[in-house]
């Protein structure tokens, strides 16, 4: 896997299966919205507070035309982020959405944005983000309609154990209920989502867990 921050220049994957490349094989829309993109060019290099490294979809050739900023199929998967709430009311929202908020909004903090000395007012600042989407998310027929939402990090910081949380929301979901006995990895986030598609499990997923115990 990747271990570091370069971008898709540096970084970039060839040839390589991934989610987008399953469900557009099986005819299942998807879409990811991105916190300050343009829309009108495929977002390959980090724009702050906009950070290529929290977008996937760019690192595949496959999904970018060979790293082209002018791929078509790029730019109609990597939409700006203003556009979920529209897509969302008109009904025309993709099966499988991933959404990405900006280094300002995603807990990190940058020398972009104000929040950026106290961790505690960067966290403050994610968690209000959260306090305007989720609701906007949920509001939506498509939520309603057995939608699921799964909010994660990329990453832990301080406790020895390297926790990372996960919540998810679902009409499905067990109201209440928090595993914290079975071991799971980004790879359950994977297997989760192919499982749900019927995708067959790629890489690591392929020996993971699902997330089925948090649902009903």
């Amino acid at each position: 896997g990747i271990r570091n921050d370069d971008e898709p220049s540096v970084n970039g994957l060839h040839g390589v299966a991934n989610v987008a490349t399953q469900l557009t094989a099986k005819g299942i829309s998807w879409k990811t919205y991105q916190e300050n993109i343009d829309g009108k060019s495929c977002p390959l290099k980090s724009n702050m507070p906009y950070a290529a490294k929290h977008n996937p979809f760019v690192f595949f050739d496959n999904l970018t035309d060979g790293f082209s900023a002018s791929s078509e199929n790029c730019i109609a998967h990597n939409r700006p982020f203003e556009e979920l709430k529209d897509d969302l009311a008109s009904g025309k929202v993709a099966r499988y959405v991933f959404i990405t908020p900006n280094m300002c909004n995603d807990m990190h903090g940058n020398r972009y944005c104000k929040a950026t000395i106290d961790q505690y007012d960067t966290i403050k600042q994610g968690d209000a983000w959260l306090s305007q989407v989720v609701p906007m998310i949920k509001q939506s027929a498509a939520y309603k309609d057995n939608g699921a939402i799964f909010i994660t990090w990329d990453e832990s910081e301080g406790r020895a154990e390297k926790s990372i949380g996960l919540i998810a929301l679902s009409p499905l979901v067990k109201p209440g209920y928090v595993d914290s006995k079975n071991l799971f990895t980004h790879s359950a986030m994977l297997r989760t989502v192919e499982d749900i598609f019927a995708l067959e499990p790629l890489g690591d997923a392929a020996k993971s867990n699902n997330l089925s115990v948090l649902f009903k």
